[in-house]
C-alpha cells in the first residue's frame, strides 16, 4: 500500500500544490525495474550456470512491478483524488479514502479508469469516509464509458448541488457501486442523488441508500433516463423530495430499471408506478391508500388519471378497478371522481 510519503520527493503526504511532489508512476516503476535487473545480472555473473534463467527472472520482475497498487488519502481536499485518477493510477489500482471528510470543490470524474474508489468503514461495516460537496458542484461523474471494472464502494456522498445527478451523474457508462449512501444532495433539475442517462448506461447499485435527496423537478433519489437499464439490488430510499413527482425514483419513457430486494419508504415514491422490472423481494407501495385514484402519482386526481382509467375500460386490471368488482367500468369512474383534486 502506497502512502504519499513513500513516493516522489516530498516529506510526509503528497501536496498537490508542489509539482515536485507529484509521483511519476512510469519513472518510479522503471527505476525499480532497472535496480532489480542489475541485481539479477550481478548474481548471474558470479554463477554462470544461472544465465539461462535471466529471461525468466526479468519477466517475473516486470510482472511483479505491474501489480495493482493501493493509494491511501487522509481527509482533506478531494482534488487529490482527481489528480490520482488523471496522472497516477493504472487499471486495477485502488484509491482508499481514510475515515473523515474529503471536501469536493469540483466534481470528481472517473475518466473511464478501471479502478476502485473505496472508503474506509467503521467496525460495523458502515461507511466512515465522506465525499462532502463544498457548494455549487456535483460529487461524482462517470461520463467516459466506464464499465463494471470501475467500482465505487463504502462511501457517503453528501451535499452535491448541481443541475443533474448531484451525487452521481452517469452518461452512457456502467460503473458498479457497493455500499454507497447518497445523502442530502440537491439537483435543480433531475436526479438529486443519482442521474442516469443514455442507452449504454447499465450501472449496478448494491446495498446503496438514497436518503433526504431532492430534485427541483423530478427524481429526488434517482432519475433513470430513457433507455437506461440500471440494476438496484438491496437498496433503500427514504425522505427524498421533489418539486413535481418521483420522490424516490422517476423513470423516463423506455427506461428499464430492475429492482430486487429493495425497499422504498412511503407511497407513490416511484413514478410512474410499477415502471420498473420487479425481480422480487421488494417492499414498494406503488399507490397511496388515501388517494388511490392518483394512478400516475402526480400528487392529485385529475384528467390524466381519468384518461388512464378509460384506457383500461372493460379490462380486469386491478390497478384501475377501484371498486374491486373485477372489471373496470362506470362505478370506477364514480370512485375516481369522488377523489378528484389534490391528494391530502
Amino acid at each position: 500500500m502506497k502512502k504519499w510519503s513513500e513516493i516522489g520527493q516530498c516529506k510526509g503526504r503528497w501536496r498537490p500544490a508542489n509539482p515536485a511532489c507529484m509521483p511519476n508512476r512510469i519513472d518510479y516503476r522503471w527505476n525499480m525495474f532497472q535496480g532489480g535487473l542489475m541485481n539479477v545480472l550481478s548474481r548471474a555473473s558470479r554463477r554462470p550456470f544461472a544465465l539461462p534463467m535471466i529471461s525468466v527472472l526479468v519477466s517475473s520482475l516486470m510482472l511483479g512491478e505491474a501489480a495493482a497498487e493501493t493509494f491511501t488519502l487522509e481527509p482533506g481536499p478531494a482534488s487529490r483524488i482527481q489528480a490520482l485518477i488523471d496522472d497516477v493510477v493504472s487499471d486495477g489500482d485502488e484509491i482508499v479514502l481514510e475515515a473523515g471528510d474529503h471536501l469536493v470543490e469540483t466534481v470528481i470524474q472517473l475518466r473511464g479508469r478501471a479502478i476502485t474508489l473505496r472508503g474506509e468503514s467503521d467496525r460495523l461495516g458502515r461507511p466512515a469516509a465522506r465525499l462532502v460537496g463544498a457548494g455549487g458542484t456535483g460529487i461524482l461523474s462517470c461520463l467516459s464509458g466506464e464499465t463494471g471494472s470501475t467500482r465505487i464502494e463504502t462511501l457517503e456522498v453528501i451535499g452535491g448541488d448541481i443541475d443533474l445527478g448531484a451525487g452521481l451523474l452517469i452518461v452512457d457508462s456502467s460503473p458498479s457501486l457497493q455500499g454507497v449512501r447518497f445523502i442530502g444532495n440537491i439537483a435543480s433539475v433531475f436526479g438529486g442523488g443519482v442521474g442516469i442517462f443514455g442507452a449504454e448506461s447499465n450501472p449496478i447499485f448494491e446495498n446503496c441508500d438514497f436518503i433526504d435527496n431532492r430534485a427541483d423537478l423530478v427524481g429526488g433519489g434517482c432519475l433513470n433516463g430513457t433507455d437506461a437499464s440500471p440494476i438496484y439490488r438491496d437498496c433503500f430510499w427514504s425522505g427524498n423530495s421533489v418539486g413535481l413527482y418521483g420522490r424516490g425514483m422517476y423513470n423516463q419513457v423506455d427506461a428499464a430499471p430492475a429492482l430486487v430486494g429493495c425497499e422504498v419508504a412511503g407511497c407513490c415514491d416511484v413514478v410512474p408506478p410499477q415502471s420498473f422490472l420487479d425481480e422480487g423481494e421488494n417492499l414498494i407501495d406503488p399507490y397511496c391508500g388515501n388517494c388511490r385514484a392518483d394512478f400516475n402519482c402526480y400528487g392529485g386526481v385529475g384528467s390524466a388519471d381519468l384518461g388512464l382509467l378509460l384506457g383500461a375500460w372493460g379490462s380486469t386490471d386491478p390497478v384501475y378497478d377501484l371498486d374491486g368488482d373485477g372489471v373496470v367500468g362506470g362505478s370506477d369512474i364514480g370512485a375516481l371522481v369522488a377523489q378528484w383534486g389534490p391528494c391530502s
